[in-house]
């Protein structure tokens, strides 16, 4: 376990994110198309009110005076949610009746049909796309994938990040999904990419992490780094390790909120992971801007707040600054 003594520093976290006065990751379910071993987030349920939550929020935001926010959405898969047109359009009614910049980066499975895919784009600003052979091949999906990532690359579609999951595939499978990704690489408009075996399990498996770390080492396209005490680590790093944060402050929870379709707001993945597990040491959320009369002024007071964190694991906000 990686421990945090005195400071945390972010080197570089690639060329997609873009700089915005608050960034919300907004997520719409804890549902997917997919069950991945290494994620919780596929047999939950689809939040109601996405639409109701995001007229809050910028009301918020308005009150704020904020010109310009970014809007993440993260699952679970957002696209299976039966009203995800209807919230991206409405994401684009209240940023034109608010006059402040929405940039909205979508984070997906791409499994679903290219139909769907046409009608999301428009309304998307950053496309994210993470890629999970194992569980796309066993639900009969992985030909949907190539087919709307087909589309991206004739249509000349940016592709902010492509995140590729080197998971614990057979060894019978290992070239043919080596040469997948060698031919998804291949398309110049991927900004960013990292490939991902941190948090996949190779416990009965060690040849295939290997396996991976060398590929990865050969071929991976952009690795975030962060630098702890001095010394420098990867995503990789951080995933494997685990890095202790518990009792520093971090700038999560202030201009940088997570927001589930119900009204829920955390401070970040760990304290609603926590949250909705049910977890006996788990903290209650910041607020609810559906419920709670006054969240705005609880939000407004957190900006200029740090979260002192509970946790010895941090779940992957390592884009967030964090100091002892």
């Amino acid at each position: 376990m990686i421990v945090l003594r005195d400071k945390y520093e972010i080197v570089s976290t690639g060329k997609s994110r873009c700089p915005s006065d608050y960034h919300v990751t907004f997520r719409m379910n804890d549902k997917c198309n997919l069950s991945c071993e290494y994620c919780r987030w596929y047999d939950g349920d689809n939040y109601k009110h996405p639409m109701e939550t995001l007229d809050a929020l910028f009301a918020f935001f308005s009150m704020m005076g904020y010109k310009n926010v970014t809007l993440y959405f993260h699952g679970g898969e957002a696209t299976i949610h039966p009203k995800i047109l209807d919230t991206l359009t409405h994401i684009r009614r209240l940023e034109s009746e608010y006059n402040i910049k929405t940039y909205v980066e979508y984070q997906t499975n791409l499994a679903y049909s290219l139909d769907t895919l046409r009608n999301i784009l428009p309304y998307i600003d950053m496309l994210s796309i993470s890629y999970h052979y194992i569980d796309l091949v066993r639900t009969d999906n992985h030909d949907i994938f190539v087919d709307n990532f087909n589309y991206l690359k004739e249509n000349g579609i940016q592709i902010e990040r492509f995140d590729i999951m080197l998971e614990n595939v057979e060894d019978d499978q290992i070239q043919t999904f080596y040469n997948n990704i060698l031919w998804f690489l291949g398309y110049k408009g991927i900004v960013d990419s990292e490939m991902i075996h941190g948090f996949c399990k190779y416990s009965k498996n060690p040849i295939t992490k290997q396996k991976h770390i060398d590929f990865y080492n050969k071929y991976n396209k952009t690795e975030q780094k962060y630098r702890v005490d001095g010394v420098e680590y990867n995503t990789n790093d951080l995933f494997e390790q685990g890095l202790n944060c518990e009792g520093c402050r971090c700038n999560a929870g202030t201009n940088d909120i997570m927001l589930n379709a119900d009204g829920n707001v955390f401070a970040c993945g760990v304290e609603m992971t926590y949250w909705r597990m049910g977890c006996k040491d788990s903290i209650k959320p910041i607020t609810n801007i559906l419920t709670d009369v006054n969240h705005k002024r609880t939000l407004k007071m957190r900006t200029m707040m740090k979260t002192i964190c509970r946790y010895d694991y941090c779940g992957g906000d390592f884009y967030i600054q964090k100091w002892k």
